[in-house]
């Protein structure tokens, strides 16, 4: 099972305007058996989101799981949608701040 931590920010989202424009910042775990996914591919197609990675540490053998640190921008109601997935994924999630108006 995944771990968010802390949750509260799935939870901020939840309670912005579902059209408002947020940037958050987050850790990622991609699980091991995840690597031959595009996860953050997905994250820019499948949900339209800007997504700047700033850093990462994956290992070329895909024997260990994959890490990254991600600003994700998009709308409230896109990007919590987003994260569901990556949950559902397995991945964990590390939040450094609440979600902030992108604006």
């Amino acid at each position: 099972m995944a771990l968010v931590s802390p949750d509260y920010s799935l939870n901020a989202l939840q309670l912005q305007a579902p059209e408002s424009l947020v940037q958050i910042q987050v850790k990622v775990r991609i699980p091991k058996d995840r690597h031959p996914d595009p996860v953050i591919s997905n994250l820019i197609n499948r949900y339209g989101l800007k997504v700047n990675i700033l850093g990462a540490l994956l290992g070329a053998n895909g024997q260990e799981d994959g890490w990254f640190d991600l600003a994700i921008e998009g709308r409230a109601a896109t990007l919590h949608e987003a994260l569901l997935d990556l949950v559902e994924l397995d991945a964990d999630l590390w939040f450094n701040t609440e979600a902030n108006d992108g604006a």
